[in-house]
């Protein structure tokens, strides 16, 4: 009793505020998952994560705002070997291509992986003290990081709709904007191939490649994130179940099933075995058992798309707290029973790209659009929060005059080209910008190329808030 009362602490605000002390000399472990929409640099994010807990031993200045490194507790950290049924996110490959020279930013990832990261820490305050007192050592936090495309949480929707349902809402999100160009070839087929005619696997499996051209164009040349199904997204293979080859079909207001024998009753067997073998599963089996995640949100890049793309990417962040609304979703209790995310982080990447004055405009931002969709979140359901940040940096702050005033830009040498380049991108709003607002599209987002970096552990990587992203969703555990 005398220690608690020297340290100041009272027994049960020891107990409400620290981990189990037999947890603790055992070793703990948490499940971070991570995922993003369109061109968020997901596979940047958990390479410079990864690295930079490697390294924070050796440079502690790399990430002050983690508060295990800041306060000096930090022992080590290493990669665990592999022990999950997961592949292996690739890591030292990574690594290896953006310390190569010339250097280049890795491949984007496209299916589930994972890595294990084992940290030592001394715990902090009476806990510590504890352990020190009985002599157990430093404790251990196995950090599992899950690498996994955003377009999978995109297709939780899928599960409380019927194929008619899906396929009306589809097809007006077709006709409009930028879709009505990408999908044109799809609807020119769709206008020939009634959901009335004879079940054909071939006009199935054309209806579907058409599609799926429509969605991959949809993401690749305008940026648009909300794309369903998620999967049909990935590349495509001999080796694909039958079940994915379908599509939206057209049908009038009045119908609201299909009928035995028809190309449409063809595609709603598809429809819901992909939400069977695809969709549920990936709830099940994958994301029950992640506590804290990360979501990586490309804010910058959809302000400057244009209205329709911002709007886009306000509707797929919709879709994606759908898998946070536990209190709300029948669908979401059932398929999670008892296990629920904890913490969930939205984060702006590329916050490199505006200068460091514009950085809390575009983590407003963000917050405006979550904030939009999340308000009727239950408090039993998973705390949210938003971050600007910047995986890797790579450009530095200067100014330029434009029209006689001194304006703040970003300096950085755009990836293929000989000589650093200016970025200015104008002023980033804290809210999303009104109808009138809008301006043309700007497009012209460069990629710059990424600072010269030691491949191995110890220099680490410049980053922004990665640190302060890291103490928000695993500091409680490194106490």
């Amino acid at each position: 009793m005398a220690l608690f009362g020297k340290l100041g602490v009272s027994i049960s605000e020891w107990l409400s505020d620290t981990p189990n002390l037999a947890e603790l000399t055992r070793g703990s472990s948490i499940n971070l998952a991570v995922t993003g929409l369109s061109r968020a640099g997901k596979t940047v994010f958990i390479t410079s994560l990864v690295h930079n807990i490697l390294s924070a031993l050796h440079q502690p200045h790399r990430m002050p705002l983690l508060a295990v490194v800041r306060d000096g507790r930090l022992i080590g950290a290493r990669l665990a070997p592999k022990s999950g049924p997961l592949k292996r996110f690739p890591y030292e490959d990574n690594i290896a291509y953006m310390a190569a020279d010339p250097a280049n930013w890795p491949a984007r990832t496209a299916d589930i992986s994972e890595i294990e990261i084992d940290i030592r820490f001394v715990p902090a305050g009476a806990m510590g003290y504890m352990l020190g007192r009985l002599g157990s050592g430093p404790a251990t936090l196995k950090l599992r990081i899950i690498d996994y495309p955003g377009e999978w949480l995109l297709d939780l929707p899928l599960l409380g709709q019927s194929y008619v349902e899906w396929s009306r809402a589809t097809l007006k999100l077709c006709r409009q904007g930028i879709r009505a160009e990408t999908a044109r070839d799809f609807l020119a087929f769709l206008s020939d191939h009634r959901a009335g005619d004879p079940a054909r696997d071939e006009d199935a499996g054309r209806a579907h490649e058409l599609y799926r051209e429509h969605l991959l164009t949809a993401r690749d040349k305008h940026a648009l994130s909300f794309l369903q199904p998620g999967r049909f997204l990935e590349a495509g293979a001999s080796g694909d179940p039958s079940y994915i080859r379908f599509a939206p079909m057209d049908f009038p207001e009045s119908v609201t099933e299909t009928r035995p024998g028809t190309l449409a009753a063809l595609m709603k067997s598809r429809f819901e075995a992909y939400k069977a073998e695809a969709v549920t599963p990936f709830y099940t089996e994958h994301f029950r058992n992640f506590s804290r995640q990360v979501v990586l949100v490309d804010v910058l890049g959809a302000l400057l798309a244009g209205r329709e793309v911002f709007e886009d990417t306000r509707r797929a962040i919709d879709a994606i707290l759908e898998s946070f609304r536990y209190g709300h979703s029948g669908i979401i209790r059932r398929l999670l029973r008892s296990a629920r995310i904890e913490k969930a982080l939205f984060a702006a990447t590329k916050a490199d790209h505006v200068p460091e004055v514009q950085r809390d405009h575009l983590a407003a931002l963000l917050c405006s659009m979550v904030a939009s969709s999340s308000l009727d979140l239950a408090s039993s359901n998973a705390r949210t929060d938003v971050v600007a940040l910047a995986s890797v940096i790579s450009t530095e702050d200067a100014t330029q005059e434009i029209n006689g005033h001194q304006v703040q830009v970003v300096v950085g040498k755009p990836v293929g080209s000989s000589k650093r380049a200016q970025f200015f991108v104008g002023n980033v709003p804290a809210r999303p910008p009104r109808a009138e607002s809008w301006g043309q599209p700007f497009l012209n987002i460069p990629v710059f190329e990424p600072p010269v970096i030691d491949a191995s552990p110890t220099d680490g990587i410049a980053h922004i808030n990665l640190d302060l992203a890291l103490e928000y969703l695993i500091g409680d555990q490194l106490r």
